[in-house]
């Protein structure tokens, strides 16, 4: 009954849904990731966060594509997910409807996790079939990596299917993987971040570099012209869908309030490392839009 449930759920919310079970994850990445635990048994092991756990439903909704005007000379770049309405919300909605649905059928305990440091989303996505992990260090689905990922740990076991990927969709095997002579992400890296041999290097990550706190000015200079986030290695993979590329004019973030900023991007996921912090990335922007001008001449 479960699995009907959930298979007309993901036709119905046009979103992707994997099963797998609660065991702990057969390896991990010790490289630094940035905004997770450092507990390495929560970040493997389901039943550490919930220990009556037995089941997991991975759930996968794709971004919405979304249209913005040609970027003018001295703007900066914002990420397409820095500007969308914020995923957490969607799909910690989306999850709770799911479970709500389901309970109306049979008993369970669960816990909702989206974007949480204690799990690891992505492993768990390829385990439950949404996807392989590609070599700009993300999962790539039917959707490419324009997507998100949330968890629903549950109490009861759910049989594991194929994944339930929607109406008219095609599953992409989790043993899959890149094309092997692809290597357009990893030239594309302005930080030089990927690498075929150590996938990725969290700590040279632009999208990272915009939300870390005391930049060298080596990672200063490294930004660019990124606002907040960075989609260069999703943008020239072959297996997306073309996103035009979101913008904002530096000098309008340094002139805004706090109250502005939160009329303005308060829908987004953009503010939890607060105005602050995005006013200062203003600033290095245009510095070093400054600093090209200077080059160039």
């Amino acid at each position: 009954m479960n699995e009907s449930i959930i298979d007309n759920f993901a036709t119905q919310e046009n979103c992707i849904i994997g099963i797998c079970d609660a065991s702990p994850l057969p390896c991990y990445s010790k490289r630094f990731t940035p905004f997770v635990s450092s507990d390495l048994t929560k970040r493997t092991d389901p039943t550490a966060n919930m220990p009556d756990a037995k089941s997991i439903i991975v759930m996968g909704v794709p971004n919405k594509l979304i249209a913005f005007p040609p970027m003018p000379k001295g703007a900066g770049v914002i990420s397409a997910y820095g500007i969308a309405d914020d995923y957490h919300t969607i799909i910690k909605a989306l999850l709770k409807k799911l479970a709500t649905e389901m309970q109306q059928h049979t008993d369970f305990k669960y816990k909702i996790y989206v974007d949480s440091p204690n799990l690891d989303e992505r492993a768990l996505a390829v385990k439950a079939g949404l996807g392989f992990l590609g070599r700009n260090g993300l999962v790539i689905s039917k959707y490419g990596s324009r997507f998100n990922i949330g968890l629903l740990l549950t109490d009861i076991p759910i049989e594991r299917l194929s994944p339930h990927l929607g109406r008219e969709m095609k599953t992409i095997q989790s043993d899959s993987g890149c094309p092997p002579s692809c290597r357009k992400c990893i030239d594309a890296c302005p930080g030089d971040a990927l690498s075929i041999m150590d996938g990725i290097n969290s700590a040279r990550c632009i999208s990272y570099l915009t939300q870390k706190d005391g930049l060298t000015p080596e990672e200063a200079a490294q930004i660019g012209y990124h606002l907040y986030g960075c989609d260069i290695c999703q943008d020239v993979c072959p297996l997306n869908q073309p996103q035009p590329t979101a913008w904002a004019v530096p000098e309008d973030w340094i002139s805004m309030t706090d109250e502005a900023f939160a009329n303005t991007y308060g829908h987004t996921a953009m503010l939890w490392r607060g105005a602050a912090l995005l006013r200062r990335n203003a600033k290095i922007v245009m510095a070093n839009r400054e600093n090209t001008y200077t080059d160039s001449k």
